[in-house]
């Protein structure tokens, strides 16, 4: 047996309460400078320009990368980013932009730079879905309608390198919208030096899911029960956050991560369920961030039916609708009622624009006066997959089959998906569709252009089969006219032509809601870009 001394066993405890206390300072240290966001899905790539999906906006657009312009929020204008200034020529069709120097690419395990950014790199991201000959076009893309057809094959002639620091881009005709979908996601500069070491070892695909940027984290791994990693970037040119792990995790249950987040184990959770919404609104330890969207669901009328070519019936279809009915039975308050494709965040948004007032009586009475021919059945198209814009097509569907009803009009519900929904569309074979539009940049032609521009086809947004010769004039005048308020006046003109024309009916502008825990300060939520954590703050709030 052996016998321990009173002061040797008072100097073991002593280390012991050393050991436990250290342990405990580095276990708040590692919380306080870590931040956990639950997020419902995994992302799809780490490369926005081929995953317009939310989850990967929010894994990467603001967290990995940077763009060569960005949105300022505040103000609503462009402002460097990448690039630190830039010229239009006086024919509208050059952009010169001058880059930033001594920018460095992410340092990690399995990339480490040996050149600063520079012109080879902005060539690089955007030939890759200009160029379909490029050795990176067809690497991990499996959205070729979506990226790398829009919108700047459409937009571009070419890119040129003016030297190691200037880029010129050439238009294949004068375009405003230039600088927005420079600040959109899919605009996001890579790495060409990683893109060419990838492709050397035989793995280009390595691009896209162990992405290298310029932004203030790097990714560190990525595993697959759905958490991801990442680590600041010591070598950020910009201000950041005193976050040292940012850390992803994967739960596809609203219940788990409301739970999660009132534990401490999450400090932002996305897209909480409606259910939830009111018990958050009255926590003083939650944040709850709600961002009007320019995402919009809408009812179309496929103008080239006969029995819908009167704007006149169209308007009156259009006043039989409870919209209010709509978004409490299938929204909640996920969304808010609007009577404009604008959203009210827009600054071409005409105010004063005359809310449609549910009559259900008034709109029968003006059918009647129409000589509407009631015998007559309506299809309501409807895809069977919910989508950003729309959580329930089918209850959508369903409300305003009854609220036909109600005005003795007969309507029959066809829900289709996939190849079959796409060939009923390229058909025309339908009266009415219920769709909506994802919007991608600030700029109203990326509303009105796919809905309305006879070049649009069904598919690609204008399932009203409209075409308008006055719509396209406003259309092509807006887009080219540099001067602001001009280009408002066009928009304005716009908007009264098609509120009375009702080529379509819309529904609700979409939110974009995160809760989050108030011991974060500083999280930003782009809707068209995602969640941004560069100025986020943690603080200790006991």
């Amino acid at each position: 047996m052996y016998l321990i001394s009173l002061r040797t066993t008072r100097l073991i405890l002593l280390l012991l309460s050393i050991v436990s206390l250290q342990g405990c300072y580095q276990n708040k240290q590692l919380t306080d400078n870590t931040l956990i966001y639950c997020t419902e899905n995994n992302p799809t790539s780490f490369n926005p320009q081929i995953s317009n999906d939310l989850a990967s906006l929010d894994a990467t657009t603001h967290q990995i990368f940077n763009r060569l312009v960005k949105l300022d929020s505040n103000t609503n204008r462009f402002i460097p980013d990448l690039a630190e200034s830039w010229q239009q020529s006086d024919d509208k069709l050059h952009y010169r932009f001058t880059l930033r120097k001594n920018i460095s690419f992410h340092h990690t395990d399995f990339f480490t730079p040996t050149r600063f950014f520079n012109a080879d790199d902005v060539l690089f991201s955007f030939n890759r879905m200009l160029d379909i000959q490029h050795p990176y076009h067809t690497v991990n893309n499996q959205m070729e309608s979506y990226s790398y057809s829009h919108p700047f094959s459409n937009l571009l002639s070419k890119i040129n390198k003016i030297d190691e620091h200037t880029v010129e881009f050439v238009l294949s005709k004068p375009d405003v919208t230039l600088l927005a979908n420079l600040a959109a996601h899919y605009a996001v500069i890579q790495s060409k030096q990683y893109a060419d070491q990838s492709l050397q070892r035989g793995q280009p695909e390595k691009i896209d899911f162990q992405p290298i940027g310029t932004g203030p984290f790097k990714f560190k791994s990525y595993t697959s029960n759905g958490v991801i990693r990442y680590q600041k970037n010591e070598l950020y040119w910009q201000d950041m956050t005193n976050i040292e792990n940012l850390i992803y995790i994967t739960n596809p249950s609203a219940t788990k991560r409301y739970s999660k987040l009132l534990s401490g184990e999450c400090d932002v959770i996305s897209y909480p369920a409606a259910s939830q919404l009111e018990a958050m609104s009255k926590n003083k330890e939650i944040i709850l961030n709600s961002k009007s969207t320019s995402n919009i669901a809408l009812w179309a009328f496929n103008t080239k039916q006969t029995i819908l070519q009167d704007d006149k019936v169209r308007y009156a279809l259009s006043q039989a609708i409870d919209k209010k009915t709509i978004l409490q039975a299938v929204y909640f308050q996920s969304a808010i009622q609007t009577n404009t494709l604008l959203s009210k965040q827009s600054w071409a948004l005409k105010p004063r624009i005359d809310e449609n007032i549910y009559a259900s009586q008034q709109a029968k009475e003006k059918l009647q006066t129409l000589n509407y021919d009631f015998s007559k059945t309506l299809s309501i198209l409807v895809p069977e997959n919910a989508a950003v814009f729309n959580p329930n097509f089918h209850k959508t569907a369903e409300l305003i089959q009854s609220n036909l009803a109600d005005i003795g009009v007969m309507a029959k519900i066809e829900s289709l998906s996939g190849t079959a929904l796409q060939a009923r569309l390229f058909s025309g074979d339908y009266d009415t569709y219920l769709t909506g539009i994802n919007v991608h940049i600030n700029d109203p032609d990326s509303i009105f252009r796919p809905l309305l521009s006879c070049a649009s086809s069904p598919e690609n947004g204008n399932s009203s089969r409209w075409c308008s010769p006055h719509t396209e004039s406003l259309l092509e005048q807006s887009l080219t006219e540099s001067n602001f308020a001009q280009r408002i006046k066009s928009y304005y003109l716009l908007q009264d032509e098609i509120y009375k024309k009702r080529p379509y009916l819309p529904i609700a502008h979409v939110l974009r809601l995160d809760a989050i825990s108030s011991s974060v300060l500083n999280v930003q939520v782009n809707p068209l870009t995602g969640i941004n954590f560069q100025y986020a703050i943690k603080q200790d709030l006991n």
